[in-house]
């Protein structure tokens, strides 16, 4: 096992392409773990390669790559998370995150469906077209860029009001789609998912969002009023009483699954009280040394998928449980999930990069993709939550500068872009005991600390 020392100072001599944003804190394990984060962000971006055959990305486009070994096709769901690491280095307006949404956006289905990958030929994965919709949002809101989100729009609209509504049964989501699969591979054994009924609700949320920036009033009222119905019935059908957690399904096998119950936090499905339930219940049941496992027992294992699903962790779903624990001012758990987990993958790795998975009891990711964009998520999460800067409208014309902290974590300094110019922010505690914040933010912007 590397020592910190030893990853920090690999981090320092080896090559990677230079981030323009930057994060130090006084804990140099998150340091190194945002470092790591953005090289393997960084990793991603490929000038025009040759992919597998049937990935469906024109050969002269550069690629966000979703790993560098196996498939390497363009995924929805690396984006989300791939997408938000290179706007935390870099900025939206120097990724080629645009290019990649257009791309999706003419391989559209007729029914609203966004394939997985722009090559995909199946009925999808059914969660893949939400994340799409969050990719849309995302890159509006880090760039400013309306008149992209303008030429985007009736695919939103598509996949809002056409293919979600004919997934809907009996007043919830239900899975509809052969395969029965989504970014984990699993078969839940059942239709009706808490996973994706919160996703859903998240995803109208955003939705909405984009429709009020661009001045779709209509759209804006739809979806939210859509939002909040579906919310109350996701809470009411999939809370588990006695285990004051989401069960996954409704008649699928009792599982208290990581990403039903992160999504139900970040959706708004679970009020206060039931979001710290929900996450105090993954802290007890599926914590381990390298990181939270996506389910609370094995019930999901067997067939091609694999063996042991209480002990396999998926970096792609902890970084919305980090998100989910941050937004419920669980701030300690939150910087111990990434210490852990993105700590455990950098000290552990054959390479200073985050890996696709982290198989049973600590292994390797069973894929063997050690340098995967959908696990670089402890960048973005730290520069919007332990440094603080988030935009709250397009383009950072508005922003807020919230610094969440723990015992470990008591000054940081950094840099985030904005298409209006270099936000810095530095705060510390003064000797009373007092956050002392600095702020220096471009023309154009205004900010708001909150505390």
């Amino acid at each position: 096992m590397r020592t910190l020392a030893a990853v920090v100072a690999v981090l320092a001599l080896a090559p990677c392409a230079a981030a323009a944003g930057s994060f130090t804190s006084s804990d140099p394990q998150l340091d190194a773990i945002w470092s790591a984060s953005v090289r393997t962000a960084h990793d991603m971006i490929s000038p025009p390669v040759r992919l597998l055959p049937g990935c469906g990305v024109p050969p002269h486009e550069t690629v966000i790559l979703d790993g560098v070994v196996r498939d390497r096709c363009e995924y929805t769901g690396d984006i989300a998370v791939t997408g938000m690491t290179l706007y935390a280095a870099d900025g939206a307006s120097r990724s080629p995150v645009r290019d990649v949404l257009l791309l999706f956006a003419r391989k559209q289905h007729r029914d609203g469906l966004v394939p997985e990958f722009p090559g995909a030929r199946t009925y999808g994965l059914v969660d893949y077209t939400g994340y799409w919709v969050e990719d849309v949002y995302d890159y509006v809101l880090y760039s400013g860029d309306l008149r992209t989100a303008r030429t985007l729009w009736p695919h939103v609209v598509r996949a809002l009001d056409v293919w979600y509504p004919a997934q809907m049964r009996n007043g919830l989501m239900a899975d509809l789609l052969p395969p029965r699969a989504d970014y984990a591979g699993v078969d839940r054994k059942d239709r009706y998912v808490a996973y994706y009924n919160a996703q859903a609700v998240r995803v109208l949320g955003l939705g909405a969002a984009l429709a009020r920036w661009l001045h779709e009033d209509g759209a804006t009222r739809r979806w939210s009023t859509r939002a909040a119905a579906l919310a109350r019935r996701a809470d009411a059908a999939f809370w588990d009483a006695k285990a004051s957690a989401y069960k996954d399904s409704l008649h699928g096998p009792l599982v208290h699954p990581q990403d039903g119950n992160a999504f139900a936090v970040l959706a708004g499905v679970a009020d206060h009280a039931r979001a710290v339930s929900a996450l105090n219940y993954l802290d007890a049941h599926e914590r381990y040394g390298y990181g939270n496992s996506i389910a609370d027992n094995d019930d999901w294992s067997g067939g091609a998928w694999g063996d042991h699903a209480g002990e396999r962790v998926y970096p792609f779903m902890s970084y919305y449980e980090v998100l989910a624990r941050f937004a419920t001012g669980l701030d300690a758990s939150a910087l111990d999930l990434i210490r852990r987990e993105w700590g455990y993958m950098l000290a552990n790795g054959p390479e200073s990069t985050m890996w696709e998975t982290i198989g049973p009891f600590g292994g390797g990711p069973v894929n063997h993709s050690w340098d995967h964009g959908w696990s670089s998520g402890a960048a973005p999460a730290l520069t919007a939550y332990v440094l603080g800067v988030q935009p709250t409208s397009p383009g950072f014309e508005t922003f807020t500068v919230t610094p969440h902290y723990d015992p470990g974590v008591w000054w940081a300094r950094g840099d985030v872009p904005s298409p209006r110019g270099m936000i810095h922010v530095s705060w510390h505690f003064d000797a009373d005991g007092k956050l002392v914040a600095d702020v220096a933010a471009p023309p154009g912007t205004k900010w708001v600390r909150r505390s």
